[in-house]
């Protein structure tokens, strides 16, 4: 992980740390769909010294292993949303708080690890490399399972990869990815389309979890809209187009 991509200086970053109220309700944690807790996170990282910033990313990557990309691209409508200061004077800018934190633990280049946990005897499929993919495969492969990651696309990240660079750097995802697959219960095969997941029952898996992704545009009904072009369409080849 570069250096050059940290979201905030660290006075900005400071500044921002400062402002979380650290609440004991944690309306923001309640309010984070991976169950993350940003004040914690924050409180871990106020002093911002490098074995601070390590615990911070610790407490973020273990309930989340996207929290790079999440910090980058998350909305303001979770988190952000719930901030205690947000009826006071604005909330706190979680998500890039966040972002900024991922990013100074990567170019420490000493990203926390996750404990191993025994295998327990059971293997299971994971049918799709994308957010949800990467998700459930991490979070099995921590309770013990032998997991199995299919991807049928050349890389791993699904419609994140499709994210233009501007908004959030390849660097981010790929370092996420290399995080979330360091692991030994976890392997990952690429360039390979499951047909059938339900058949993977009957090749040794004990069980399979299906996340495709949304890859078909919703219709509006609507007349020429089989002209237009969808949005992952689009961002796959967009210099294709005009």
């Amino acid at each position: 992980m570069s250096d050059s991509f940290l979201y905030m200086t660290d006075a900005q970053l400071a500044a921002e740390m400062d402002r979380c109220e650290f609440c004991e309700e944690k309306p923001c944690k309640d309010a984070c769909p991976a169950d993350c807790s940003p004040a914690d996170f924050i409180m871990a990282a106020k002093l911002q010294n490098p074995e601070d910033m390590l615990r911070s990313a610790a407490l973020i990557m273990t309930r989340n292993p996207l929290g790079g990309v999440c910090g980058g691209v998350c909305p303001d409508t979770h988190c952000q949303e719930a901030c205690s200061r947000r009826t006071f004077d604005a909330p706190v800018e979680i998500p890039t708080v966040q972002a900024a934190i991922v990013a100074r633990a990567k170019a420490l280049r000493k990203m926390p690890h996750l404990k191993y946990a025994p295998a327990n005897g059971k293997k299971d499929a994971v049918v799709g490399a994308g957010p949800a993919g990467l998700g459930a495969a991490v979070s099995l492969a921590q309770g013990g399972y032998d997991v199995n990651l299919f991807e049928r696309d050349s890389r791993a990240g699904g419609a994140c990869a499709l994210i233009p660079s501007h908004r959030l750097p390849a660097e981010v995802l790929q370092s996420d990815i290399e995080w979330a697959l360091d692991n030994p219960n976890l392997s990952l095969t690429l360039n390979h389309e499951v047909a059938d997941p339900s058949a993977l029952l009957n090749q040794g898996f004990d069980a399979v979890v299906v996340a495709e992704g949304l890859h078909n545009p919703v219709k509006l009904g609507i007349p020429g809209e089989d002209s237009a072009i969808g949005s992952n369409t689009y961002l796959r080849n967009p210099q294709k187009y005009p």
